[in-house]
């Protein structure tokens, strides 16, 4: 069973943006509701497959509610906004960091533009859709993918009658998505995760910090298949799957 960790964006003391009618609610109240909607379908619907925690920045801050995700063993981590700007702003856009992210934010932006039918403002990283706000908590989940949604603009009257009208089947669709990708992106192998190589040519690093200068094998042509030891924010732990005793340190960048 894959575990899936949802964020709500905000705290109840910096609320995010505020919808006007009918939703009369801010990004943090919408999307604490959002959250536990989507959690009530999975344990409805999606038991065998899929567990849903929600977590919140209340305690901790961002930093705090990622840990308590990774503790809880969580697979990914999708965090719940709304978008905001001039009232003709309109659309669904879905964010994400890494490599390993892009596959889980495509397929929740293609079932969020379904269930809406708002424009397809497409899948961005951070430094894309905002000169780089929320790469921030992209990045807590290491090696697993995590992305963060912003389904319509709570400042455009149509987008949130849109929105409030079909909340529910959002919750839905959001999150049988991400099971369904959860669930096809990795097995239950227990001799650890598999990374590919994705650089034309890739060098593996002796060990964290200044070490990561001297390097200890390698390179590595693109399409290597390495275990996944441990996952920094940054630098993943691997070896060799014919050769475990073979152990160095990649770029995340460069693999997915």
């Amino acid at each position: 069973m894959k575990k899936l960790a949802i964020v709500v964006g905000h705290t109840r003391t910096s609320v995010g943006a505020f919808a006007g009618a009918p939703i009369n609610q801010s990004e943090y109240d919408w999307n604490g509701d959002l959250a536990a909607r989507m959690k009530a379908h999975a344990e409805e619907h999606l038991a065998d497959a899929l567990a849903v925690e929600v977590f919140t920045r209340d305690d901790g801050g961002v930093r705090g509610a990622y840990r308590r995700a990774r503790a809880w063993g969580a697979d990914a981590a999708m965090e719940l906004h709304f978008n905001a700007a001039g009232p003709g702003a309109t659309g669904t856009e879905t964010l994400y960091l890494t490599a390993a992210s892009k596959v889980l934010a495509e397929a929740i932006q293609d079932a969020t533009v379904d269930v809406l039918g708002l424009k397809d403002r497409g899948v961005k990283t951070p430094h894309e859709a905002s000169g780089g706000r929320g790469a921030h908590n992209l990045s807590q989940m290491g090696a697993r993918p995590s992305i963060l949604t912003e389904p319509f603009f709570g400042s455009n009257p149509a987008d949130r009658a849109t929105a409030h009208a079909r909340k529910q089947d959002l919750a839905a669709a959001q999150v049988t998505t991400a099971c369904q990708v959860l669930n096809a992106l990795y097995d239950d192998d227990e001799d650890g995760e598999r990374a590919t190589v994705t650089a034309s040519a890739l060098n593996v690093r002796g060990g964290p910090g200044v070490e990561f200068d001297k390097l200890s094998w390698g390179p590595l042509p693109a399409d290597t298949v390495l275990v996944v030891l441990e996952c920094g924010t940054v630098w993943w732990k691997v070896c060799i799957p014919d050769d475990p005793r073979k152990v160095g340190f990649v770029h995340s960048a460069y693999v997915t």
